[in-house]
This record gives C-alpha cells, structure tokens and sequence, in this order.
C-alpha cells in the first residue's frame, strides 16, 4: 500500500502523486486486512479524504491509525500519524503551529524506524510550517540535513525538492543571487525529466523572483509563461497544495506595479475566492488592499488590511503578519495619522528583525524617519533615516546581485571571467606604475638626502674657516669688521635653509608617497614637478650670496603651493 507522494506547500513547490489509490478501493481493501498494513491504509485513506477536502474523516482515520499504531508498538504508522495530522492541520485550519508541532513530533518518531517511507511529506508539513512562521534559522538546519540526503540518494525527485526548499528560504531572506542560481538549477532538472508540474513550478518560482527585484515586465513574462503551459493538472496541484491563490494573487499585483489597474481589478474580480469565510480571503483581502493602496484609495485599503491581518495573527502566519502591518503602516502615514504609523510601523519593524527580512527592514525604517520628522523628532528622524539608507543600499546590493544570476548563466560566467582578465591586467599595470614611482622617489629621496649632507657640510666648514679668519683681522677697520659680519651672517642663514630643508623635503616625499598609494597619479606627478623646481631653486640660491627678489618670491610661491596641497587646502595665500 505504499505510495509515492511528494508534497512542497510553500511558495510554488508543486505535488506529485504516483498510483493514488481512490478512497472506495481503500475502504474495500480494509476489512481484509489487519496489524501494519491495517494501519497503513487508515493512514492512506486520513490522506486521500485530506486531498479531497474532508476534514472529519480525514481526522478520524488519522486518529484510528494513531491508536491501532500505538497497540501494535507500529513505529512507522505513528510517525505517518503524526505526519498526516500535520497535513490536515495545514489543510483545513491553517494553523502553522499545531502543523509544526505535529511534523516535529512525526520527525521525532521517523528517527526511531528505518522504514522512511512518507519521510518527505513529513518534511514538507515541517519545512511549510517553519516558513510560515519566519523561523529561517530552524529551517535551514533542517534544509541542510535534506539536501546533503538528497544528493548522496542521486533521486531527481528529492534532490529537486531540496533546491525548492532552498530558493525559498533564500528568496524570503533577501538572498535573490542565490534564489536565481538554485531555481535555474530546479527549472534545468524539471525539463530534463520533461514534468510539465515541475516547469510550471520553477517558471513560477522565477516569476515570484522578478517581482522581488522589481523588474515587473519581466515577472508578468514568466507568469504568462506558466499560463500557457497550464492545464486541468497543473492547476488541480496548485488547488490541492494551496498554492493557487498565492499565484493568482500575485499575478494581479504585477499589474498594480505596472499602474495598469484596471487589468489588476479584472483578475482580481476573476480570481476571488467564492467563499467570503474561506481562509482564502486573508491573501485575497491583503493583496487588494495594497492595489487600493498604489491607488491611493487608502480608506479603502485599510478597510481590507485590518480584516486581514486579523486573520494572520489568528494563524501566526508571521510573514504575512509583518507584511501587512508595514502596509498598514504606510496607508496611516499616508493619510498623516502619526499615532497610528507609529503604532503598526513599530510592530511590523519588530517582526522584521526578529526575521532578518531585509526588504521589511527597509520599509520599516523608512516609514518611522518619515513619521520622526513630521513629530520634529530631529535625532530619531535622523537616526532611522540613516539606518533606511544602509537597509535600502543592502536590498539594493541584493537585487542588482539577483537581477545579474537571472540572465544566462553561462554568459554570465564569460562576462566575469573576462572583467577578470581585464582587472587583473589593470592592476598588474597600476602595480608596474606604482613600482616606478616609489623607485623614483626613492632615488630622488637619496640623492636629496646626498646633495644636503653635503651642502650643510660644505657650510658648516666655510662657516668655521670665516670665523677663525674673522678672530684674526679683528683689528682690522670697522669697514672689513662689518663686511665680515654680514658675511657670517649670510653663511648663517645658508646654513640654516640648508638644516631645514630636509625636514620640509621627508614632508614632500611623504606626501608624494601618499598620492601614490591612493592611486592619484596626477595630483603625484603636479606635485613632484613643483618640487623639483623648489630643490633646484634652492640649491641655486644657495651658491650665490645675493639673489634677486623675483628669485626669492619664486621660491616662496612654490613652497607654500606644496604645504597648501599636503594640507588639503585648508589655508590661503
């Protein structure tokens, strides 16, 4: 009686059933049969009445097998049990809590048999249930036990659930590049193994994708895509995993996004849920909500948000939760009702974090910088705007990154491989340049450093000799004394420019360094050409014992032009 079923309940992870057998033939069967396989047709027909949207029998055989399990110490069967209550949980009341509950306590009891058949269900019930509820973290752990099992099993089937799984944890985190790359990988497996289900599936996912990254002509590409492919049976399996709403939903918010509203309104009106009670008409009211919202109709769109958030709070659908009280926020900012912003705007920003869900994050920022500001909160309003810009620049970063990984990818990879090429031939070139420049003002430094030594030697000794000669002739007339003194003076002053010199030229060459480092290669050659002109006037001066005026303002204008350069410019001559 076992069956091959694989079911994928969040975002657009499609079913797939093998040798389904009708309820009648089960409830043929059943009489005959006893221990085990008793319990595994009770399992089977809580599955099969599930499908066909009978919640009392499907609870009633779940809860048979859970007891017939229980007396024959059946290991598997309470581990299906349990699996089937997490599914009827999901089904019928939406209720992400009791499912998780229930697929933990049938994970719990798989661990104890060897016998893993239903194991995937289960694992979907888990993983649906832990998305519902923003838990990420929990869910990536278990995502990476999946995976590394699906790959090591070489099952197309699994290893195509696992890649499903892992786009949309990526996807609702904020990670585009890596949604892009594994839904590419789940589409190239689908047409691979030519099941219509799955490409329908992953063109969906794609769609999802693009809304995303806000590239709405694209996204309303994919979805038509999947419209032309669809039939009865792609249809009936969205139907069954819950999953149609949320795609006819979203394919009239392309149109919102588009401003072409009376095309949203007309699938809107088309795809409304025909029971107002139904669980359906939270999604339904919220996604109208947010068309009334672009609208600008926004007592209109509050009227659908609080219904609809009332009824995700009721389910804990904690994604939904943050997304509508954020929208909800906005409608009240719009109409410059501050309390209420603030009131709803905290709420969902709070979720969001807890959830790292950037893009909420962003919104969550923006939204309380806007209504900080209208209070004349100056240091609040500040403080959230600078946080929005980081947030903004992030999911920036993530959807220039998604957008990139969306087109071919092979392409993709040449076009990398080539800036490669090209950036390392640009570096390998600004590295010679820089190599260059450091051997040259290495040597210049040197030679500098020679040419000074030298000077101040030379002075210092011509200094000494003219002192001893002056002690000789101090008999001689006041005439020669005053010349001599003038002299010593002169060779003082020399001797003194020749001792500050190098200090101001370590200072240069500093500064030339740094230009150099930065890459500023024209503000390093207009400021070695500049103090190449000084040293040589200098050394010029320096022979001489009399220079013209011209010479010296020469000299004074090149110097204070490379001190106001090293010092950015914060003085004026």
């Amino acid at each position: 009686m076992n069956k091959c079923i694989t079911i994928l309940f969040f975002t657009a992870l499609g079913a797939l059933a093998v040798h389904a057998q009708s309820i009648d033939s089960l409830q043929k069967v059943l009489s005959t049969l006893k221990d085990s396989a008793r319990v595994d047709c009770l399992n089977n027909l809580s599955y099969e009445y599930t499908l066909s949207g009978k919640k009392q029998p499907a609870e009633y055989y779940a809860d048979l097998a859970y007891g017939d399990s229980k007396k024959l110490n059946y290991t598997h069967g309470i581990a299906v049990s349990f699996s089937r209550k997490a599914h009827i949980a999901r089904k019928f009341y939406d209720d992400f809590v009791k499912s998780e509950e229930m697929a933990k306590t049938s994970l719990h009891w798989f661990k104890k048999t060897s016998d893993k058949a239903e194991y995937d269900n289960m694992f979907n019930y888990l993983m649906d249930a832990l998305f519902a509820q923003s838990k990420f973290d929990e869910a990536t752990h278990y995502l990476e036990e999946s995976y590394s099992v699906a790959r090591q099993s070489g099952d197309t089937l699994k290893i195509l659930n696992a890649l499903q799984r892992i786009y949309a944890i990526s996807r609702l985190s904020g990670n585009y590049e890596k949604s892009f790359l594994f839904t590419q990988q789940a589409y190239d497996l689908a047409l691979k193994a030519n099941n219509k289900i799955w490409v329908t599936n992953t063109l969906y996912n794609m769609a999802q994708l693009y809304m995303l990254v806000e590239d709405y002509p694209a996204a309303l590409s994919y979805f038509r895509k999947v419209i032309e492919i669809d039939d009865s049976e792609t249809r009936n399996e969205r139907i069954i995993n819950q999953n149609d709403i949320w795609f006819k939903m979203e394919f009239a918010e392309v149109f919102s996004h588009l401003n072409k509203f009376d095309s949203a309104w007309h699938y809107y009106n088309l795809y409304k849920p025909t029971n107002e009670n139904s669980m359906l008409m939270r999604i339904y009211r919220v996604s109208t909500g947010e068309c009334y919202y672009l609208e600008k109709k926004y007592l209109r769109a509050l009227e659908n948000f609080h219904p609809g958030l009332a009824e995700h709070k009721k389910l804990n659908d904690r994604n939904e939760i943050m997304r509508t009280l954020l929208d909800i926020s906005m409608t009240y900012l719009a109409l410059n009702n501050n309390l209420e912003t603030l009131k709803y705007g905290w709420e969902g920003l709070e979720i969001a974090l807890q959830t790292r869900a950037k893009r909420f994050i962003r919104e969550g920022y923006q939204i309380l910088s806007i209504v900080y500001d209208r209070l004349h909160q100056t240091d609040s309003a500040n403080f959230y705007f600078r946080q929005y810009v980081t947030m903004k620049d992030s999911v920036l970063n993530d959807q220039t990154k998604g957008k990139f990984i969306a087109y071919n990818y092979e392409q993709k990879i040449a076009f990398v491989n080539k800036e490669k090429e090209i950036q390392r031939a640009k570096l390998e070139k600004e590295a010679l340049v820089r190599k260059i420049l450091v051997a040259g003002i290495t040597g210049i430094l040197l030679l500098g450093i020679f040419i000074f030594r030298n000077i101040t030697l030379k002075r210092k000794n011509e200094k000494q000799r003219l002192e001893h000669e002056l002690e000789l002739q101090q008999i001689e007339n006041a005439k020669a004394k005053a010349e001599f003194q003038q002299q010593a003076t002169e060779l003082e002053m020399q001797a003194l420019r020749a001792q500050m010199n190098p200090h101001f030229i370590f200072n240069s060459l500093n500064s030339i360094n740094r230009f150099i480092l930065q890459n500023n290669r024209a503000q390093a050659s207009e400021y070695l050409t500049k103090f190449s002109r000084l040293i040589r006037l200098i050394l010029q001066n320096s022979q001489e014992p009399l220079i013209t005026l011209e010479s010296e303002l020469e000299s004074l204008r090149l110097y204070l032009e490379l001190e106001a350069v090293r010092f950015d410019h914060h003085f004026e001559f």
